[in-house]
C-alpha cells in the first residue's frame, strides 16, 4: 500500500515510524514544512518529521504552499493509495484531498466535534473537560469536519498535562491509523458524520493566555498551567522577573480570606481568587526548569508569615 506522510513536529514522528515499521506499506514520500530558523544560532533546522525521513533515506518533499498546479501534479504523481495528514501545518486544497486512491487521513487528539482546530489538547485541558479521545478522520474540505473512521475514548483525572497527553497521544494515534488505513485497503472502512451542532473550535495559543491571573479560582489556574506545560507555558510576575509554572498542586479549593496573588508562607502557598495553590515544578527567568525546593533556595521573594 503506497502511503504519502505529511507532517511536521515531533507529534507526527510515531506514526512514521509505524508506518516505517509495517511490511505491507511503501512510504513515497513524506512532505513536511519548510526548515525553519530556530536556536541561538538563528541556523535553520529542519522539522522532527523530516529529521526522521532522512534517516530512512525517504523521499521528502517541503512545498510553501499546495495551491498551485505544480504542487497538485506533484503530489498526484505519486499514485499513492492514501495520504496521513499529522499536524502538517498546510491547508491541503480539494485536489490534493482527491489525489489518492482512498483519500486523506488525519489524527486529531480530540473528542470530536469538540475543539475542531490548532489546539485541541491545550484546550481540553484548560476547559476541566472529564473526557476526551483520539479520533481519525477521513479529511474533508472544512477544518477537522470530516468523517470519524476511528475513535478512541479517555476519562480524564484531572492531573493530566499538555505534554504528557501529547506523547501519549501520538502513540495511540499512529496504531489507530494503521488500522484505519489497512480497513480502507480492505473495503471495510466505517464512517461517522460529525453532528455539527456541537462543535467548538480550539483556537490557536496566545501568548497573552500564558500569564496568569491569581483573581481567578485555584481549579482555574491548576488547568491553565497543566494545558500550557509542555507549551508556551503559564508565567506570572514577581518583583519584575517573569517565572513559568509547568505544575502546581491544589492546596485549597474555597479559601478566598487573602489577596489574590498573595505569597502566604515560605512553602510558597498561593491565594488565588477562589482557592489556594502551591508551584511544584517552576522556571525563573534565565534559569533550567527546577522543583519548588531548588526554586526556593535561592528566591528572597516568600514572605515568612
Amino acid at each position: 500500500m503506497k502511503i504519502i506522510l505529511m507532517g511536521t513536529p515531533e507529534f507526527a514522528c510515531p506514526t512514521l515510524q509505524k508506518l516505517i515499521a509495517d511490511p505491507e506499506f511503501e512510504i513515497v514520500a513524506v512532505y513536511s514544512r519548510e526548515p525553519q530558523i530556530a536556536g541561538r544560532g538563528h541556523k535553520l533546522q529542519n522539522s522532527p518529521i523530516q529529521q526522521l525521513a532522512l534517516k530512512n533515506n525517504l523521499k521528502i518533499i517541503t512545498p510553501k504552499t499546495l495551491k498551485n498546479s505544480a504542487a497538485q501534479k506533484e503530489f498526484c504523481d505519486l499514485q499513492a493509495d492514501a495520504a496521513v495528514v499529522v499536524a502538517y501545518g498546510l491547508i491541503l486544497p480539494q485536489e490534493i484531498l482527491d489525489g489518492t486512491k482512498f483519500g486523506c487521513f488525519n489524527i486529531h487528539p480530540s473528542f470530536l466535534p469538540r475543539w475542531r482546530g490548532a489546539a485541541p489538547i491545550q484546550r481540553t485541558i484548560m476547559a476541566g473537560d472529564e473526557e476526551t479521545a483520539v479520533c481519525i478522520i477521513k479529511m474533508d474540505a472544512g477544518l477537522d469536519s470530516g468523517n470519524v473512521v476511528a475513535q478512541e475514548n479517555f476519562l480524564l483525572n484531572g492531573s493530566e498535562t499538555y505534554g504528557e497527553l501529547e506523547k501519549k497521544f501520538s502513540v495511540i494515534g499512529a496504531e489507530l491509523l494503521v488500522k484505519v488505513l489497512k480497513e480502507a485497503k480492505n473495503g471495510k472502512l466505517h464512517e461517522v458524520k460529525q453532528d455539527n451542532d456541537l462543535t467548538t473550535y480550539a483556537k490557536k495559543l496566545e501568548k497573552s493566555e500564558c500569564e496568569i491571573d491569581w483573581k481567578k479560582s485555584a481549579t482555574e489556574i491548576d488547568q491553565q498551567i497543566r494545558g500550557l506545560s509542555g507549551s508556551l507555558g503559564a508565567f506570572f510576575m514577581q518583583d519584575d522577573e517573569k517565572i513559568k509554572i509547568f505544575s502546581a498542586e491544589i492546596i485549597d479549593k474555597n479559601s478566598s480570606e487573602k489577596t489574590a496573588g498573595e505569597i502566604l508562607n515560605e512553602k510558597f502557598f498561593i491565594q488565588c481568587g477562589k482557592g489556594i495553590i502551591r508551584p511544584k515544578m517552576l522556571q525563573r527567568q534565565g534559569k533550567k526548569m527546577m522543583s519548588i525546593e531548588e526554586f526556593l533556595k535561592g528566591f528572597k521573594g516568600a514572605s515568612k508569615n
